[in-house]
């Protein structure tokens, strides 16, 4: 028996086709996709990265994370017309914990505020949060506690500092909050 050679369908050649044009379609949109929108966001890393670190961040374990270095940058503008608010807390892991003690929040805060060199005004709508908190470690920890010193925009984090203090000593804890102060200004002019 003698097979008789036909020619291929006309559907058959035809969805080839497009099966084709879809692959080149797809291979363009990657192709472009990382040349135009991958890169910038390499180079914003790039930036950050060359913000050197300050040497009290060698001192003990730090954390710096920026959400958006452009705001950041513009978060400035706020505390300098003193359109910011403090807020602080203790997160205590020891029953009889004597953090309170040691450190009040509102001498913190009155520390952060001399730290800024400009007061905060009063009744304020939209305004720059920094928020910190100061964690103390348990006993079985090698740090006494940590600080957490967060910038908050709308409730949007864009600025985060997690430092770790030795000694649970009042100028221990004001060293790592001075810290976080000048880490973040080190980011703003940079």
């Amino acid at each position: 028996m003698k097979v008789k050679r036909t020619r291929p369908n006309d559907s058959i050649i035809i969805n080839n086709l497009f099966t084709f044009a879809t692959i080149v379609m797809i291979t363009i949109t990657i192709v472009l996709y990382n040349t135009f929108i991958v890169e910038p966001q390499k180079k914003e890393e790039t930036t950050l990265s060359k913000v050197e670190k300050l040497p009290c961040q060698k001192e003990t374990s730090t954390k710096v994370i920026i959400k958006n270095y452009e705001l950041v940058k513009k978060s400035y503008k706020a505390i300098e017309k003193g359109y910011y608010k403090i807020e602080g807390s203790f997160l205590k892991l020891e029953e009889n914990s004597k953090i309170e003690d040691i450190i009040k929040l509102t001498e913190v805060d009155s520390y952060i505020k001399s730290l800024l060199n400009i007061n905060p005004k009063e009744d304020l709508q939209k305004y720059l949060k920094i928020k910190y908190e100061i964690i103390e470690s348990s006993k079985d920890n090698l740090n006494a506690g940590t600080i957490i010193t967060s910038f908050r925009i709308n409730s949007k984090e864009i600025f985060f500092m997690q430092s770790d203090f030795k000694f649970m000593y009042k100028n221990a804890i004001k060293e790592r909050v001075d810290c976080s102060i000048k880490v973040y200004k080190n980011y703003v002019q940079n």
